[in-house]
């Protein structure tokens, strides 16, 4: 198989339906063999992780942490889908509340590295944030 790029890609927030299938995307759509999972819940991101490797994707370095600092050392892209999902009950204003808490987080683990390429969108049924970050050079 063909890479775009051998450089590590860390998705974060990959124990979440989002980002395990931006994981799986990523690999099939052959853009590095150097992937990092990463997401605070460690058994639901183990479980992500295996069932990648049983997917036999070849020449696949799949790793994966619930350690931020790891997943983001040596890493040149990194793509965010961490979030919390919106609950019954929860008002948009709710959820933006909680994942706007997470963001901060997770911007504070990146501010020492230097990243450019930032994206972000809305669905119509989520309030969704999607982030892609590229190490600048």
């Amino acid at each position: 198989m063909e890479f775009v790029t051998n450089e590590k890609l860390t998705i974060v927030g990959a124990a979440g339906m989002i980002g395990s299938n931006m994981a799986q995307t990523a690999i099939m759509m052959g853009l590095t063999p150097n992937i990092c999972l990463y997401d605070p819940y460690a058994p639901g991101l183990e479980g992500v992780a295996e069932e990648l490797y049983h997917c036999g994707f070849e020449g696949m370095n799949i790793t994966f942490t619930s350690d931020i600092k790891e997943a983001l050392t040596d890493a040149k892209y990194i793509v965010n889908s961490g979030g919390a999902a919106r609950k019954a009950g929860m008002t948009r204003e709710d959820l933006l509340k909680g994942n706007a808490a997470i963001a901060e987080e997770f911007g504070k683990n990146v501010k020492a590295v230097s990243y450019t390429h930032l994206r972000a969108h809305e669905t119509g049924r989520n309030l969704v944030c999607r982030l892609l970050l590229e190490k600048k050079k």
